[in-house]
């Protein structure tokens, strides 16, 4: 009898040890660090079309570099576009 004791009380001090390990990690990861987790491996799964704002934002980049002159911008826009997309840098869906 005191060997099936002493195999209880050594398989529960295993378990206790085990349950111990799991609660040494730290908490699940949030819904955000898988997405970046997720983005970093598959780059097209995430990548979403370039906001207004961020178009906007490189036209003015690109009509200034030009030397602000009138008449290009509708180049602008569509130059802007084509360096975020290629680039990445749209919002993530998540965002939106």
């Amino acid at each position: 009898m005191e060997t099936i004791s002493r195999r209880n009380a050594d398989s529960s001090t295993q378990s206790d040890a085990n349950s111990r390990r799991v609660k040494k990690t730290d908490a699940a990861p949030t819904s955000r660090d898988v997405a970046e987790e997720s983005a970093a491996i598959y780059p097209d799964t995430f990548a979403a079309a370039p906001t207004p704002e961020q178009i906007a934002a490189e036209a003015y980049l690109i009509y200034c570099a030009r030397g602000c002159g009138d008449g290009g911008d509708m180049d602008d826009w569509l130059e802007a576009e084509r360096r975020l997309s290629a680039r990445g840098l749209g919002g993530s869906r998540n965002d939106r």
